[in-house]
């Protein structure tokens, strides 16, 4: 028969946890940590890609406030997506800074390219301003990067005129009274 005392030691010698039940809790909290850490990264990219969107919809509407204020009032007789005087294109006249400029890209000049496109129409004209960008050797939006610059690629869309973009909007301009 056995005795009290040794119940009692063979008893307390089986408290604790086993090598194999502490590698097994030690693997699940290893693969929460991990699956966590995964989640709020790939949370910073979307954070970040938001991010440079709502910079390129900003470009893209000033863009396009200038067009609608260009075609407003008395002077204006045929709608046009013409840029401003002394400007080359609306990317040239968005990223000066002047007085008479857009007031600069929200985007680094060289990674950022504001595109007009206009299909063939007549009054009301059809507008399009789109924004690609690059960010992390990848360009958002159809436009081509030639190692320097970035560049229009229209006709990737269904439109074979317009150059398409997460930011973009389009619309019909006439002249205004």
């Amino acid at each position: 028969m056995m005795r009290w005392d040794d119940r009692r030691a063979q008893v307390e010698g089986r408290q604790g946890f086993t090598l194999v039940e502490l590698l097994v809790g030690a693997a699940i909290l290893g693969f929460a940590i991990v699956t966590l850490l995964g989640s709020f990264l790939g949370q910073l990219a979307l954070n970040e890609h938001a991010r440079y969107v709502a910079w390129a919809a900003n470009d893209a509407s000033r863009v396009m406030e200038e067009l609608r204020l260009r075609n407003a009032g008395g002077g204006c007789s045929t709608p046009s997506t013409d840029p401003p005087a002394g400007f080359a294109s609306w990317d040239a006249w968005l990223a000066d800074t002047g007085a008479t400029g857009g007031g600069g890209k929200s985007i680094q000049a060289a990674n950022e390219l504001v595109v007009v496109s206009t299909p063939p129409g007549t009054d009301p004209l059809t507008v399009s301003v789109s924004v690609c960008w690059r960010h992390r050797n990848r360009t958002v939006g159809e436009c081509t990067w030639d190692g320097a610059a970035l560049s229009a690629n229209p006709g990737a869309g269904g439109d074979p005129t317009v150059t398409e973009s997460p930011a973009m909007f389009s619309t019909a301009i006439t002249c205004r009274l």
